[in-house]
Protein backbone atom coordinates (compact mmCIF):
# COMPACT_ATOMS: atom_id res chain seq x y z
CA UNK A 1 0.00 0.00 0.00
CA UNK A 2 1.45 3.46 -0.67
CA UNK A 3 2.02 5.79 2.01
CA UNK A 4 0.36 8.93 2.07
CA UNK A 5 2.49 11.89 1.83
CA UNK A 6 1.78 14.10 4.75
CA UNK A 7 2.59 18.06 6.15
CA UNK A 8 2.79 17.79 10.10
CA UNK A 9 -0.74 17.06 10.75
CA UNK A 10 -2.22 17.21 7.30
CA UNK A 11 -2.31 14.90 4.26
CA UNK A 12 -0.70 15.95 1.16
CA UNK A 13 -2.88 16.50 -2.28
CA UNK A 14 -0.82 15.00 -5.15
CA UNK A 15 -0.83 17.57 -8.64
CA UNK A 16 -3.15 15.22 -10.26
CA UNK A 17 -5.78 15.22 -7.38
CA UNK A 18 -5.88 18.89 -7.65
CA UNK A 19 -6.47 18.93 -11.15
CA UNK A 20 -9.31 16.70 -10.42
CA UNK A 21 -10.48 19.33 -8.10
CA UNK A 22 -10.11 21.86 -10.31
CA UNK A 23 -11.92 20.22 -13.00
CA UNK A 24 -14.22 18.11 -11.38
CA UNK A 25 -15.52 22.56 -10.35
CA UNK A 26 -16.51 22.80 -13.95
CA UNK A 27 -19.38 20.51 -13.07
CA UNK A 28 -20.70 22.40 -10.14
CA UNK A 29 -23.69 22.55 -11.34
CA UNK A 30 -24.59 19.87 -13.30
CA UNK A 31 -26.98 18.89 -10.35
CA UNK A 32 -28.30 21.78 -9.61
CA UNK A 33 -31.96 21.44 -7.20
CA UNK A 34 -33.72 23.33 -5.60
CA UNK A 35 -33.21 21.74 -2.08
CA UNK A 36 -29.24 21.63 -1.96
CA UNK A 37 -28.38 23.43 -5.03
CA UNK A 38 -24.88 23.27 -5.57
CA UNK A 39 -24.23 20.70 -3.33
CA UNK A 40 -23.99 17.35 -5.57
CA UNK A 41 -21.26 19.14 -7.50
CA UNK A 42 -19.71 20.81 -4.71
CA UNK A 43 -19.12 17.20 -3.03
CA UNK A 44 -18.01 15.37 -6.39
CA UNK A 45 -15.64 17.78 -6.94
CA UNK A 46 -14.06 16.84 -3.13
CA UNK A 47 -14.29 13.13 -3.92
CA UNK A 48 -10.14 13.20 -4.66
CA UNK A 49 -9.99 14.87 -1.28
CA UNK A 50 -11.61 11.43 -0.01
CA UNK A 51 -9.59 9.53 -1.69
CA UNK A 52 -6.23 10.52 0.23
CA UNK A 53 -7.93 10.45 3.19
CA UNK A 54 -7.05 7.37 5.79
CA UNK A 55 -10.75 6.68 6.73
CA UNK A 56 -12.99 3.79 7.17
CA UNK A 57 -16.74 3.20 5.52
CA UNK A 58 -18.28 5.49 8.41
CA UNK A 59 -15.81 7.90 7.68
CA UNK A 60 -16.73 8.03 4.20
CA UNK A 61 -20.18 7.93 4.92
CA UNK A 62 -19.66 11.14 6.94
CA UNK A 63 -17.64 13.08 4.40
CA UNK A 64 -20.18 12.53 1.70
CA UNK A 65 -23.42 13.54 4.36
CA UNK A 66 -21.39 16.56 5.53
CA UNK A 67 -21.30 17.61 1.90
CA UNK A 68 -24.12 17.14 -0.07
CA UNK A 69 -25.88 19.83 2.45
CA UNK A 70 -27.20 23.03 0.85
CA UNK A 71 -24.59 24.88 -0.18
CA UNK A 72 -24.61 27.66 -2.75
CA UNK A 73 -22.65 30.15 -4.23
CA UNK A 74 -21.39 31.92 -7.35
CA UNK A 75 -19.40 28.89 -9.36
CA UNK A 76 -16.71 30.25 -10.16
CA UNK A 77 -15.92 31.79 -6.62
CA UNK A 78 -17.07 28.50 -5.51
CA UNK A 79 -13.16 27.30 -6.41
CA UNK A 80 -11.67 29.09 -3.16
CA UNK A 81 -14.49 27.56 -1.12
CA UNK A 82 -13.74 24.15 -2.50
CA UNK A 83 -9.86 24.69 -1.67
CA UNK A 84 -10.53 25.85 2.04
CA UNK A 85 -12.79 23.33 2.28
CA UNK A 86 -10.16 20.57 0.97
CA UNK A 87 -7.57 21.53 3.24
CA UNK A 88 -9.55 21.28 6.07
CA UNK A 89 -10.71 18.42 5.40
CA UNK A 90 -6.89 17.12 4.71
CA UNK A 91 -6.23 17.67 8.75
CA UNK A 92 -5.31 14.54 10.62
CA UNK A 93 -7.33 15.79 13.55
CA UNK A 94 -11.29 16.17 14.45
CA UNK A 95 -10.72 19.97 14.21
CA UNK A 96 -10.61 19.80 10.76
CA UNK A 97 -14.08 18.19 10.23
CA UNK A 98 -15.48 21.01 11.97
CA UNK A 99 -13.75 23.49 10.08
CA UNK A 100 -14.34 22.35 6.42
CA UNK A 101 -18.29 22.52 7.45
CA UNK A 102 -17.72 26.10 9.08
CA UNK A 103 -15.31 27.19 6.18
CA UNK A 104 -17.94 26.24 3.63
CA UNK A 105 -20.57 27.88 4.99
CA UNK A 106 -18.89 30.89 5.93
CA UNK A 107 -17.58 31.68 2.50
CA UNK A 108 -20.48 30.59 0.32
CA UNK A 109 -22.56 34.29 1.21
CA UNK A 110 -19.21 36.88 0.40
CA UNK A 111 -17.97 34.61 -2.62
CA UNK A 112 -21.79 34.66 -4.25
CA UNK A 113 -21.81 38.20 -3.94
CA UNK A 114 -18.18 39.12 -4.97
CA UNK A 115 -18.59 36.58 -8.30
CA UNK A 116 -22.38 37.93 -9.45
CA UNK A 117 -20.84 41.48 -8.87
CA UNK A 118 -18.04 40.52 -11.09
CA UNK A 119 -18.88 37.84 -13.48
CA UNK A 120 -22.72 38.43 -14.12
CA UNK A 121 -22.74 42.29 -13.55
CA UNK A 122 -19.59 43.53 -14.91
CA UNK A 123 -16.96 40.45 -17.13
CA UNK A 124 -20.17 38.90 -18.99
CA UNK A 125 -21.59 42.45 -20.37
CA UNK A 126 -18.35 43.36 -20.92
CA UNK A 127 -17.42 40.50 -23.32
CA UNK A 128 -20.46 40.36 -25.27
CA UNK A 129 -19.87 44.26 -25.87
CA UNK A 130 -16.84 43.59 -26.80
CA UNK A 131 -17.99 41.12 -29.32
CA UNK A 132 -20.73 43.17 -30.68
CA UNK A 133 -18.18 46.18 -31.47
CA UNK A 134 -15.80 43.70 -33.59
CA UNK A 135 -19.00 41.91 -35.05
CA UNK A 136 -20.22 46.08 -36.30
CA UNK A 137 -16.37 46.29 -37.83
CA UNK A 138 -17.19 42.95 -39.82
CA UNK A 139 -14.18 40.76 -37.99
CA UNK A 140 -14.77 37.23 -38.15
CA UNK A 141 -13.90 36.46 -35.33
CA UNK A 142 -16.53 38.43 -33.23
CA UNK A 143 -17.72 35.46 -31.30
CA UNK A 144 -14.64 34.56 -30.38
CA UNK A 145 -13.00 37.30 -28.88
CA UNK A 146 -16.67 37.08 -26.58
CA UNK A 147 -15.26 33.41 -25.99
CA UNK A 148 -11.74 34.40 -25.00
CA UNK A 149 -12.61 37.90 -22.95
CA UNK A 150 -14.71 36.12 -20.74
CA UNK A 151 -13.54 32.96 -20.31
CA UNK A 152 -9.71 33.71 -19.83
CA UNK A 153 -10.44 35.20 -16.29
CA UNK A 154 -13.06 32.65 -15.56
CA UNK A 155 -10.86 29.86 -15.75
CA UNK A 156 -8.00 31.40 -14.48
CA UNK A 157 -9.64 31.93 -11.13
CA UNK A 158 -11.57 28.04 -11.28
CA UNK A 159 -7.40 26.84 -10.74
CA UNK A 160 -6.39 29.98 -8.50
CA UNK A 161 -9.39 28.99 -5.90
CA UNK A 162 -8.62 26.03 -5.66
CA UNK A 163 -4.70 26.47 -5.55
CA UNK A 164 -5.00 29.36 -2.90
CA UNK A 165 -7.52 27.67 -0.98
CA UNK A 166 -5.21 24.58 -0.40
CA UNK A 167 -2.72 26.66 0.59
CA UNK A 168 -3.96 29.43 2.61
CA UNK A 169 -7.21 28.49 3.91
CA UNK A 170 -9.98 31.04 4.22
CA UNK A 171 -7.65 33.38 4.15
CA UNK A 172 -7.33 33.02 0.64
CA UNK A 173 -10.37 34.86 -0.32
CA UNK A 174 -8.86 38.12 1.16
CA UNK A 175 -7.55 37.97 -2.90
CA UNK A 176 -10.62 38.41 -4.19
CA UNK A 177 -12.79 40.24 -1.87
CA UNK A 178 -9.59 42.92 -0.97
CA UNK A 179 -9.61 46.43 -2.22
CA UNK A 180 -7.74 45.96 -5.39
CA UNK A 181 -10.48 43.53 -6.78
CA UNK A 182 -12.93 46.09 -5.67
CA UNK A 183 -10.85 48.73 -7.78
CA UNK A 184 -10.42 46.03 -10.54
CA UNK A 185 -14.71 45.68 -10.93
CA UNK A 186 -15.41 49.44 -10.89
CA UNK A 187 -12.81 50.34 -13.52
CA UNK A 188 -13.99 47.32 -15.64
CA UNK A 189 -17.31 48.43 -15.06
CA UNK A 190 -16.46 51.92 -15.90
CA UNK A 191 -14.99 50.57 -19.24
CA UNK A 192 -17.74 48.47 -19.82
CA UNK A 193 -19.80 51.60 -20.09
CA UNK A 194 -17.46 53.27 -22.51
CA UNK A 195 -17.47 49.97 -24.88
CA UNK A 196 -21.55 50.34 -24.66
CA UNK A 197 -21.48 53.63 -25.43
CA UNK A 198 -19.20 52.95 -28.66
CA UNK A 199 -21.46 50.32 -29.53
CA UNK A 200 -24.56 52.61 -29.13
CA UNK A 201 -22.52 55.12 -31.05
CA UNK A 202 -21.41 53.03 -34.41
CA UNK A 203 -24.41 51.09 -34.34
CA UNK A 204 -25.84 54.43 -35.69
CA UNK A 205 -23.09 56.08 -36.97
CA UNK A 206 -20.92 54.87 -40.19
CA UNK A 207 -18.99 55.71 -42.43
CA UNK A 208 -17.77 59.36 -42.80
CA UNK A 209 -18.80 60.29 -38.86
CA UNK A 210 -16.96 57.22 -37.58
CA UNK A 211 -14.40 59.49 -35.33
CA UNK A 212 -17.39 61.69 -34.51
CA UNK A 213 -19.10 58.68 -32.73
CA UNK A 214 -15.33 57.27 -30.92
CA UNK A 215 -16.00 61.16 -29.71
CA UNK A 216 -18.66 60.52 -28.46
CA UNK A 217 -18.18 57.20 -26.67
CA UNK A 218 -15.20 58.90 -25.10
CA UNK A 219 -17.77 61.65 -23.73
CA UNK A 220 -20.17 58.89 -22.58
CA UNK A 221 -17.38 56.63 -21.19
CA UNK A 222 -15.92 59.77 -18.89
CA UNK A 223 -19.49 60.94 -17.73
CA UNK A 224 -19.87 57.23 -17.08
CA UNK A 225 -17.01 57.13 -15.17
CA UNK A 226 -18.16 60.08 -12.98
CA UNK A 227 -21.52 58.37 -12.34
CA UNK A 228 -19.46 55.65 -11.18
CA UNK A 229 -17.39 57.32 -8.64
CA UNK A 230 -20.46 58.94 -6.97
CA UNK A 231 -22.13 55.55 -6.65
CA UNK A 232 -24.81 55.97 -9.02
CA UNK A 233 -26.13 52.21 -10.07
CA UNK A 234 -24.21 50.69 -13.08
CA UNK A 235 -27.66 49.83 -14.95
CA UNK A 236 -28.35 53.65 -14.44
CA UNK A 237 -24.71 54.61 -16.02
CA UNK A 238 -25.50 51.84 -18.97
CA UNK A 239 -29.25 53.22 -19.29
CA UNK A 240 -28.22 56.84 -19.52
CA UNK A 241 -24.58 56.32 -22.15
CA UNK A 242 -26.98 54.37 -24.29
CA UNK A 243 -29.55 57.16 -24.67
CA UNK A 244 -27.61 60.04 -24.78
CA UNK A 245 -25.65 58.01 -27.45
CA UNK A 246 -28.68 57.37 -28.93
CA UNK A 247 -29.89 61.09 -28.47
CA UNK A 248 -26.73 62.90 -29.39
CA UNK A 249 -25.86 60.80 -32.42
CA UNK A 250 -30.06 61.30 -34.04
CA UNK A 251 -29.62 64.50 -33.47
CA UNK A 252 -27.08 65.51 -36.34
CA UNK A 253 -25.34 67.16 -33.89
CA UNK A 254 -21.67 65.73 -34.19
CA UNK A 255 -22.22 66.22 -37.84
CA UNK A 256 -21.44 63.25 -40.76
Amino acid sequence: MTAVPEHGSRVLLRRRDKAAVVGRSLLLQAVWNLRTMQSVGFCFALLPVLGRKRTDTDGRRAFLERHLGFFNTNPVLASYALGATARAELKASADGVREACEVKRALAGPLGMAGDSLFWATLRPFAGFLGVLAALAAKPWAAALFVVVYNVPHLALRVRGVLAGLEKGAGAVKEILGPRMRAAVTALRCTCAFVAGAVVALSLKKGPGMPAALVLAGVVFVGSFLALRVRVPVSAVGAAAIALGAAITMSGLLGG
